[in-house]
């Protein structure tokens, strides 16, 4: 990938004199020149998934968890950017920039990917030309698909972005408005993706974009676009207006229809190969073989000779994947591992009394971080007659032997995220590692000739590689179900975990989308979808929903208390923001000119909502 990052780089031609054809070095004139030189390019896009891993607390699926009614911010007392974003906060201006660090730059990562995409979708037509059609547009349909994605999480994440659809980025690159220019092109690129693509084009669960993947963030995106700024409401009684969409290759049509959308979900449903796995606990990782049978949850499971689905499962339909080759140096480091896994796992440090979460007494949870923990009222809501509340929440104080809220804990209700956390195993020590509890990662590693986690020579810290499910196929069900009306969807996902059938009501599938995709970074943005666009409205939805975090029980350094906004209240926060962060301080400051990037509303730089310091309860 660091080579094919390198040829996205141009060189200056040489003198008009001189021959200018380069014949020692990839360059804009001679690369790509081939069907193997785009799926380098290809592979350096895909790569870039890996870079926004690299700090969970960049990466817009772990953000979108810390600031949902779903999650606290929590970690440790010091912890004040996670903290800061769980109150819809930051710690300085220029936090999703870092000025200019692309380790933890979330600004700039997502304009790579876009640079990589369109350096592929540009392509000169003579090589597009030679290359066999089906593998074309198969290559050409996961760069739509990266760069609608690539363009999503910036317009969620800030709103009106500087956007451009060309070989190069204008200079000015100004910012446009996300909804009459940027979702258009988003809807458009997934559109051209799902058109362009075919069932079986990629070996299904190989990390590669798919038609059905695209088709399912077609409807995400449209969702999200006609929710949050056409303020369509229930959208199974809305009739929206066609979308209009830009000319582009793969494009059928440049209007886009509800009942378009619902084709496309309907499609992915019946043709995509994808479906749900038969036990939802087989979704998460604490079902693998070699935990199973020592973890009284999951010993049916084992007896049966059921085990964890894996990574690239039949439920899968996107999702970033990891490689053991995780280290704390480089650009990217430990972007090659699951790090959401580990800062969602059990806080470490003691009680103050020798207990330590992560050992035989916290069998089978490993320790971590602890960041983005269940907030109580999760909990409290969810009825326990359904099975997906213990599948996607460990309560530590009734399930875990011995849980420590410990000396360091904060915001803690001693809830954590299941899905997430990453899990051990009671096997025996072997060979060069040291004395266990491991995390499972290392007996498969061992099972398939490998050994431990290099470059961080701590398999705490870095043997996570569960893939980081970006949308299963339970989302297609429930997406059309929103959008029709039709409960069959939604009773599909219900009798999968034993539920009775129930009918559609906009309630029904609210509550529905909370329950069955719980942790999972969907419920932010469901939130202010279902909210609409309301500047200053303090009654909205998604304010009063994540105001209730507000008195929830949490335990702060071993004693419980109550927890409350750091600066005014969640409702002002999301008011004041719609649920947008700032755009870095940074970027303006190069610009220096409004007309081109100006900051979004609530990021004035005042105390509301710059956070300093932990808060303390």
């Amino acid at each position: 990938m660091a080579v094919a990052a390198s040829l996205a780089c141009s060189f200056s031609a040489c003198d008009d004199f001189l021959d200018s054809e380069n014949y020692t070095e990839a360059n804009s004139g001679n690369y790509p020149g081939s069907a193997s030189d785009l799926n380098k390019e290809l592979a350096a896009l895909y790569g870039c998934l890996n870079q926004i891993s690299n700090n969970p607390l960049n990466n817009p699926f772990f953000v979108n968890n810390l600031v949902s009614d779903d999650c606290n911010g929590a970690g440790g007392t010091g912890d004040v950017e996670s903290h800061a974003l769980g109150h819809l906060m930051v710690t300085n201006q220029d936090y999703f920039g870092v000025s200019g660090s692309e380790k933890n730059n979330t600004w700039h990562t997502i304009y790579v990917a876009i640079s990589r995409a369109n350096a592929i979708l540009f392509t000169d037509a003579s090589v597009m030309s030679g290359i066999e059609e089906s593998t074309r547009n198969q290559l050409i349909g996961e760069a739509y698909f990266m760069r609608g994605l690539f363009y999503l999480w910036g317009a969620q994440f800030w709103g009106d972005i500087p956007a451009y659809w060309a070989a190069a980025a204008p200079a000015p690159c100004p910012q446009v408005s996300a909804e009459n220019e940027i979702y258009p092109h988003i809807l458009a690129d997934f559109m051209s993706a799902y058109n362009l693509m075919s069932y079986g084009g990629t070996t299904l669960g190989d990390g590669h974009a798919t038609k059905a993947a695209a088709g399912g963030f077609l409807a995400r995106a449209y969702m999200f676009y006609e929710g949050f700024y056409k303020k369509a409401g229930e959208l199974a009684k809305a009739n929206p207006e066609a979308v209009s969409l830009p000319s582009q290759d793969g494009l059928l049509s440049t209007s886009l229809t509800k009942a378009d959308v619902v084709a496309v979900l309907e499609d992915v449903r019946d043709k995509s190969g994808n479906g749900l796995v038969e036990d939802y606990r087989l979704l998460w990782g604490y079902t693998n073989k070699f935990t199973a049978p020592d973890y009284d949850y999951t010993k049916d499971l084992a007896a049966a000779g059921t085990f964890w689905a894996g990574n690239g499962n039949i439920e899968q339909l996107f999702q970033i994947q990891y490689g053991n080759t995780a280290s704390w140096d480089g650009t990217i480091g430990m972007g090659f591992c699951n790090m959401a896994s580990l800062y969602s796992s059990l806080r470490c440090d003691d009680d103050g009394n020798g207990n330590i979460n992560g050992g035989e007494k916290t069998f089978p949870y490993a320790q971590g971080w602890g960041q983005g923990t269940i907030n109580a009222q999760l909990w409290d809501d969810w009825n326990s007659d359904d099975p997906r509340k213990a599948a996607s929440i460990i309560d530590c104080q009734n399930e875990l032997e011995h849980f420590a809220f410990t000396t360091s804990c904060t915001e803690d209700a001693g809830l954590y995220n299941k899905k997430l956390c990453e899990v051990t195993t009671k096997k025996s020590n072997f060979e060069s590692f040291t004395a266990g509890p491991y995390t499972f990662w290392d007996f498969y590693r061992k099972e398939n000739g490998g050994g431990a986690t290099p470059g961080t020579d701590n398999a705490m810290q870095g043997s996570h590689y569960t893939d980081l499910v970006l949308m299963r196929f339970a989302d297609i069900l429930l997406m059309h179900t929103e959008l029709t009306g039709d409960a069959s969807g939604m009773n599909k996902v219900r009798e999968r975990v034993g539920l009775p059938a129930i009918g559609y009501s906009w309630a029904n599938i609210q509550n529905e989308r909370r329950f069955e995709f719980a942790g999972e970074g969907l419920r932010f943005n469901d939130l202010r979808r279902w909210s609409g666009y309301t500047p200053g409205d303090q009654e909205s939805l998604a304010a009063k929903t994540l105001q209730r975090k507000d008195g929830t029980r949490v335990n702060y350094t071993g004693n419980w208390t109550t927890m409350h906004h750091a600066s005014c209240s969640w409702a002002k926060r999301y008011a004041d923001t719609q649920g947008f962060w700032p755009i870095p301080e940074s970027q303006i400051n190069i610009t220096a000119d409004e007309s081109v990037l100006k900051q979004n509303a609530g990021w004035n730089n005042g105390s509301e909502c710059i956070m300093t310091s932990s808060p303390i309860y």
